[in-house]
This record gives structure tokens, sequence and C-alpha cells, in this order.
């Protein structure tokens, strides 16, 4: 009978094992992720337009608080395990401003028990030799948001204030401030503070840690000619970054900056993805729900979808008030394409503004092609007669495909719209992707076609030399718009918005890992004489 108890109680105890063992591994590690809030706390907005209380690029300032305070809602309510804030929380970065929102934070952990770790963005912290009254520093940040990472952290770089914070189920996460000094709001990892991750690195894999990054300006290129058109928002020395996290096997970093919903990967010895979130604070109104297993990486985009408008600043009609508290998404497009429209394509897309914007001399051949090319108006309706995109696509044999836009100010707005909301499916069968390929073709080629086929092939050579390309001959030609715009169109694997990526692994030092390391010692050795600085 004894014989039996123990064989009963030994069971009993074998079965509670097994189940704390299976519930362990039923508690993955849940983050939520968000970037670019720019919190400002604005008492009265003047509506001259529908749209118009917004920013650049649509941004929602004066709506901020009432955004922030939906997402900490919906983040109190998930089974999220900790929040991870990207840069850029507060518009401003002034220190008023700062301490107001560190507060609101506070009362998030108080109330939660989540925990929230950010790192700054190019709005948080100036990085550079003479910082203005208003704005804040590094160290400034680090005392004001100190309990937000700094005071758990592992290490903190001085320089910097980077830091290394471990998180639950053996993963280690790397905040690292990426402004560049004296940069003017750009991004580089400085030598020194590559010395200070590469010695993180060492910890966590001595520490059998695996390793999760974030940062505000972005690990890679998310698009063909990202950095070759505008340099603002990827790290100045990505190639070698891509590499070393790629050898550090850092597979995924959280970045921002950017505005849009991307996730771009490095095809190295393994893949490492950069996955960029989009601006809480415009269109589409999104962050990430993101949970970590051993086998992979789910990420899930989700949206604000009501806004509370009882604490809306004064100035908003009743009519916006409406659409602002049950179709927030909605609102926040169009406040997009009143800012695109008014504040970019008006303001830039004409030669002059475009020479002055790229930094060009009057005289700089560039600048000449540039006067030369570029259309005088391209804001004019898609369909009918006269002065329209069908009609001059008539004229050169080309017919539109039927659609519900009426102008191109439409076209634009989708086009920015997909690459913003991720997951972008525009590319040459869709309706959308022929009709921008079309249009610009069309809009391009009918100017062009004024000049001669020798100042043509003159101008396409110097324009494609500037954007790098070599494979095509002539920037005329709907074969070479396909090759550019595509890039942008059409979106790669592994999709940006509701995605699945491969995990790390059960450990940071299994043989596998092992093996990896030491190949890539090897590839680092043959390849060292022929590297580049970058």
């Amino acid at each position: 009978m004894k014989k039996v108890l123990c064989f009963l109680l030994s069971l009993s105890l074998l079965c509670s094992v097994l189940v704390f063992g299976a519930a362990a591994k039923d508690d993955p590690l849940q983050l939520i992720v968000a970037s670019d809030l720019h919190w400002r706390d604005d008492k009265e907005v003047t509506s001259d337009r529908f749209f118009h209380p917004r920013d650049s690029l649509g941004q929602l300032s004066s709506l901020t608080p009432l955004i922030v305070d939906r997402f900490l809602k919906d983040a109190a309510a998930s089974d999220a395990d900790c929040l991870l804030l990207t840069g850029d929380l507060t518009d401003s970065g002034s220190l008023q401003d700062a301490a107001a929102f560190a507060a609101i934070l506070a009362s998030f952990e108080e109330k939660t028990g989540k925990q929230v770790f950010v790192i700054n963005g190019n709005h948080d912290v100036d990085m550079q030799d003479d910082v203005p009254a208003y704005a804040m520093d590094h160290v400034q940040f680090r005392e004001i948001y100190h309990q937000f990472g700094y005071d758990e952290a592992l290490a903190v770089d001085d320089a910097t204030s980077s830091y290394a914070v471990d998180l639950k189920d053996g993963y280690r996460l790397l905040a690292i401030n990426s402004n560049e000094w004296n940069g003017g709001g750009s991004g580089a990892i400085s030598a020194t503070l590559l010395q200070w991750i590469t010695a993180q690195v060492k910890e966590a894999k001595k520490d059998g840690k695996k390793i999760i990054a974030m940062m505000h300006h972005e690990l890679m290129e998310h698009y063909s000619l990202e950095v070759t058109m505008d340099d603002f928002y990827t790290l100045k020395n990505y190639k070698k970054m891509c590499r070393l996290f790629d050898k550090w096997n850092i597979r995924v970093t959280f970045t921002g900056h950017h505005h849009l919903s991307d996730v771009a990967v490095y095809e190295g010895i393994h893949r490492i993805y950069d996955v960029n979130t989009p601006a809480l604070s415009c269109y589409p109104l999104c962050y990430r729900f993101v949970t970590f297993t051993d086998k992979d990486v789910t990420l899930e985009s989700r949206t604000i979808d009501k806004l509370d408008v009882a604490n809306i600043p004064s100035g908003y009609s009743d009519a916006q008030k409406e659409m602002i508290a049950n179709d927030p998404v909605g609102y926040a497009y169009g406040c997009m394409e009143d800012s695109l429209i008014e504040d970019y394509i008006r303001g830039f897309v004409n030669a002059d503004q475009l020479i002055d914007t790229l930094g060009l001399a009057q005289d700089n051949f560039l600048a000449k092609a540039i006067k030369r090319i570029l259309p005088e108006n391209i804001l004019i309706p898609l369909y009918g007669e006269g002065e329209t995109v069908e009609a001059k696509a008539k004229a050169m044999g080309i017919k539109l495909p039927e659609s519900d836009y009426k102008t191109v100010d439409d076209l634009i707005t989708a086009f920015y719209a997909g690459l913003a909301h991720g997951d972008e499916t525009l590319g040459g069968n869709s309706t959308t992707g022929k009709l921008v390929l079309d249009a610009v073709y069309v809009l391009l080629a009918a100017r062009a076609a004024e000049e001669s086929p020798v100042i043509q092939k003159l101008l396409s050579s110097k324009i494609l030399a500037w954007l790098g390309l070599k494979s095509v001959d002539n920037l005329f030609t709907r074969g070479a718009l396909d090759l550019i715009l595509n890039g942008l169109m059409i979106d790669k694997a592994p999709g940006d918005c509701n995605v699945t990526l491969p995990g790390y692994g059960k450990g940071a030092d299994s043989l596998s890992r092992r093996t990896a390391d030491a190949f890539q010692a090897a590839l680092d050795f043959f390849r060292l004489p022929f590297s580049k600085a970058n």
C-alpha cells in the first residue's frame, strides 16, 4: 500500500512538473512596439479647412494626447509584458513636454505593472555641440525617463545614454541612441558607440542571452534607391552595421523615424530583420503587438480605431469631432492627403524649389535637366478631355485603366498611403500601380518628347548615373520607370503588417550558433583586405 501511495505521489509531482513546464512554454515574451508618438499638449487649434489642423505629412500632433491615451488603454488591456517606444516621444523635445509625457508613462506603469522601455529619437534629443535652451541633451533625456529602462539597465553608455536591459525568457534588449553627432537629425553609429555595443554583445553571449535591438533610425534600406534619394532615415554606416548585426545574430531590430510600416531583411549568414513601425501620430495610426517564441517572431499590426473627444482641443468643428471619434484612421488619411498636396507637391514639385531642395547650383547639369523635363503642373485630372492625363496618354497611344480615382492628387495619396500602411500591392498588375506608372510616364515622357533624341539621351544618362542605375539605357521609357518605381510599389517578403519571422532558436549559444559564428569569423578574415570603411 505504501508503494502504491509513493507511486501515486511521485506521479502527481511529475504531472505538476510537466504542467508547469508546459505553462512556461505557453508564456512567451510579448511586446507592444510604438514609434514617433510626437506627443504635444495643444489646448487650441485653428481649423480653416476640414483636414488642416495637422503638421507635416499629416501628423496629428494636436490629437496626440487623445491617441496616446487610447493607445495606453489598449496596451493595459493586452497580454503584453512590456512596451518599447522607439523614439520621438514628444514633438518639441522640450524639458517641459518630456516631463509631462514621462508622468503619463509613470502613471501607466503604476496602474498596470507593465514596464515601459524608451529610447530617444531626433525630436527628443539634440546631439550637437551647442544644445538650444529649449531642447534636451541625452543626459537630460536619461534623467527624465530614468524609470523607463535606465533604472533597470545592466549597462549604460555615458556618451550616448544607450543601455542594455534584460527582458523575460532569455532575451536582452539593446536600446541604442542612433542620433548622429552634429548630424541634424540623421543617424549613425559612432566608433565609440560601436565599441560599447560590441562589449554588450559579448556580455550577452557570455550570459546566454538572445539580443533584441531598438533604435530610432533604420538599420537598413527599406526600398530601392532609399539612401540615394534621401539618406536621412537610414544609418549612415548601415552596411557595416548590418554585417555586424548578422554576425552577432541580432535577428530583430525595432526602428521608426520614417513614419512607414515596413519590414526589411538583410540576407547574410542569418536573416536579420529591421521592423520599422509607423508613426502613431499619423496615418494609419498603428502600433505592433509582437510575440517571441523559440520557433518564430509574430508581428501583428493594431490600429487606433476610436478616440475619446471629450478633451479634444478647442477649435474643432462638430463634424470634425464626429469623424475623429468614430473614424480616426479616415481623418488621418484626409490630413495626410492635405499635407502631401499642399506642403509637398505644390511646394516642391516645381523646378526651382526642387533644385533648391537638392542643394544644386543653377548652372549644375542636373539642375538644368530638371528645368527642361519637369512638368509645369502635375496636379491635373486623370480622365476626360483637355489638360488631363488620359488625353496626353491617348496622344501617345496609351489607354489608362479605369478607376475610381479622379485626379493625380488622389493617385499620389493612394501611392503614399500604401507605403505608410505597409504590404504594398501597387505593382504594375494592380489598377493603382499601372495608373501610377502610366501617369508618371505620360507626364514625364510628354515633356521629354519636346527635346531632341540626343538631348533626351544625354539627360537620361546623367539622371540615371545620379540615381546609381546602370541596367537601363533611357530614363524616358516605361521599362526604366518600372524599374525605378516598382522598388517602391511592390513590397518584398516577408510582408509588413501581420507576418511571422523566424525565431532565435532555443539558445544564443547552441551548436548551430557556434558553427555559424565560426563560419562568420572565417569569412570576415578572408574578406578583411577587400572590405570598405562602411
